[in-house]
This record gives C-alpha cells, sequence and structure tokens, in this order.
C-alpha cells in the first residue's frame, strides 16, 4: 500500500488497563498495543507501518515521541500511580481534568520528589538510608497481602507503613492547565483523580521505587538501585517561553519541545527543519490541516507535510499542543 505524507494524519488510540487505571496511547508501538493511524479514506493501519514505509518522509528517520494520556482511577491509594524513576525518558504532564468527587476544591497532586524539609533534618544520605528502611519494610507488609495474607492487624500495619514512607517524600498540587515538567532520575507519581497529556522520549524504561497496590508488570521492586541514583533536588519548574503571539512554549527538553498554541496566534505553521509534529487537541475545537481535532484527538505531521501544514485553534476555550524535536 502506497501512503500519501503530504497531509497530517488523525492518530488512532490503543486503551491500555493499569492497575490505577488506564494509559490512551496514540503513538505506542509494543507488545502491549499498539496504535494505529486514520488515513484519508478511513482506512486505519498500525503506526509503525505507516511510518516504516517511507521514513524520511514520515519522521525524517527519527523515533517518534509517545503521546499519551495518564487516567487514573478517582480511589485515593487504588489510583495513586507507581512512585518510580527514569534513567533516560524526560516526561512532560499537562493537566487537562481533576476529578471533582475526588479533589472537591479542584486541586489534585502529584508526588513530586523528596520532602526538602525531611532532607534539611538528615542529610542526604541519612536520608536516603531511612527511606529506603521505611520502603523495605512497607514492602514486606504489601507483599503479604497481595500473597492473600489477610488480618485487621496487617491493614493497620500497612496504612501507617505507608503513612511512614509517604512522609520523606513531596506532593506537589496540581490543577487543570498545570505543566509539570520530569527529568531523569526525579522521583514522582500521578495522584488518582488527576488526567493528564504526557509527551515523552520514545523509551519504556522505568525503575519502580515504590507502589501500594500489587505490580502486575514485573515481580520486584527497584527500590535500591532507584533511591541511590535519585535525585533529591526539589522539582524543577519550567517559565513558559513566549514563541510569538498567541503561541508560547511549555517544555524544553534536549530530545524534545512543546509548545501551546492559542486562538490568539491565529492560523500559524510550524518550524520546517523540524522531523514531524504530534499534535493534541485540548479544550475545544482545533484544524490540523484538513483535520478537526476535538479535546483529547492527536494527529501526527509527518515531514513531508510540514511546510504547508497550517494549523488554528477555533475557540477561545481552546489550544493545541505540539511536540517535536527542535522546536
Amino acid at each position: 500500500m502506497q501512503f500519501n505524507y503530504s497531509t497530517p494524519v488523525r492518530l488512532m488510540p490503543v486503551f491500555i488497563p493499569k492497575p490505577w487505571g488506564q494509559e490512551i496511547w496514540f503513538t505506542g508501538m509494543e507488545a502491549r498495543g499498539e496504535s494505529r493511524v486514520s488515513l484519508a479514506d478511513g482506512t486505519e493501519v498500525p503506526i509503525s507501518r505507516w511510518l516504516n514505509a517511507d521514513p524520511v518522509a514520515s519522521s525524517s528517520n527519527e523515533p517518534v515521541l509517545l503521546l499519551k494520556i495518564l487516567d487514573p482511577l478517582p480511589e485515593p491509594v487504588r489510583g495513586d500511580l507507581y512512585f518510580e524513576v527514569h534513567a533516560e525518558k524526560r516526561e512532560v504532564y499537562i493537566v487537562t481534568h481533576v476529578d471533582p468527587k475526588a479533589w472537591p476544591d479542584g486541586s489534585g497532586g502529584i508526588r513530586f520528589g523528596m520532602s526538602q524539609q525531611k532532607r534539611l533534618e538528615l542529610g542526604d544520605e541519612r536520608l536516603r538510608h531511612a527511606y529506603l528502611s521505611a520502603v523495605q519494610s512497607y514492602e514486606k507488609v504489601r507483599r503479604a497481602i497481595d500473597a492473600g495474607t489477610q488480618s485487621p492487624f496487617l491493614v493497620m500495619q500497612e496504612m501507617a507503613l505507608r503513612k511512614r514512607m509517604d512522609s520523606f517524600t513531596h506532593v506537589r498540587p496540581l490543577v487543570i492547565g498545570d505543566v509539570v515538567h520530569v527529568g531523569t532520575w526525579f522521583p514522582h507519581a500521578l495522584q488518582h483523580g488527576v488526567r493528564v497529556v504526557e509527551f515523552q522520549t520514545a523509551t519504556y524504561e522505568r525503575l519502580i521505587v515504590s507502589f501500594a497496590q500489587k505490580v502486575l508488570t514485573q515481580n520486584h521492586w527497584d527500590t535500591e538501585t532507584a533511591v541511590a541514583r535519585m535525585s533529591l533536588e526539589p522539582g524543577v519548574f519550567q517559565e513558559p517561553e513566549p514563541v510569538s503571539a498567541g503561541i508560547r512554549r511549555i517544555a524544553r527538553f534536549d530530545h524534545f519541545n512543546v509548545w501551546q498554541i492559542r486562538h490568539d496566534a491565529g492560523e500559524c505553521t510550524l518550524p520546517p527543519q523540524i522531523p514531524y509534529a504530534v499534535v493534541m487537541g485540548v479544550g475545544g475545537a482545533s484544524r490540523v490541516g484538513a483535520l478537526v481535532l476535538q479535546a483529547e484527538e492527536a494527529a501526527l505531521i509527518p515531514r513531508a507535510a510540514l511546510a504547508n501544514a497550517r494549523l488554528n485553534v477555533v475557540g477561545p476555550e481552546g489550544s493545541l499542543l505540539i511536540a517535536a524535536p527542535g522546536l
């Protein structure tokens, strides 16, 4: 089959169940599932097939960023993600929904790095040692519960040890529209009921520091390695950078950057030298070439279409998120 790379294509998601909720992948390609591309005639093909048929025209031979939505359950603990670090992967989250039942005041959260108060009290090495001990104590009880052991005492012990373990970490409040930047070796865990769009480098590695329920994807935690190398510094906040009227850069990494385009930008194009662009609509309707994207719908602009692809946000309530290397 011959593909036309002169126009943007709609990305069709695949839904990946998780113990804490689900991930919705728009550019995912692995054994657990693969996203698809919708062609002009309505045919859908696996994204890997579309990219590999002409890797120069599609993405300049560059690996495509992973775009997904993290959609946690609204229940405390059950909907909290793994507390984890990444050796290579960089991530940016854009908050699109905070469940009002889980967070009545509209402010959710993310477990984001280590407590700076604990760090001041203990010093770096003692903090690592004390936190490792707290996690290992919790893991023993967690595994006993996961293996089927149940008793009121064990339940109470689990709650007390989890509270002690979590006291070493920092929770950052999140509201709709917030942007979270996650660098390498920085421990983090999105909390229940907070839905985000995520752009990340195209790597799937992670090290699990802790998790308040049974881990289904591997038979071990990676606590010792992760705690020995994790960053103890406060989380980084990047100020948005103006690009032009109605356009700002909301994330800057070595491997990719993210723009946010608003209604007042009018019709615009992207820099022609980037290898491709991954696009998602937020909050309202937008146009990407001939495609109309509603909220949380996505498209990929191939290399061969960049020069002619026109973008605009239809109404003042919406915006477009654009991610690409070198943007």
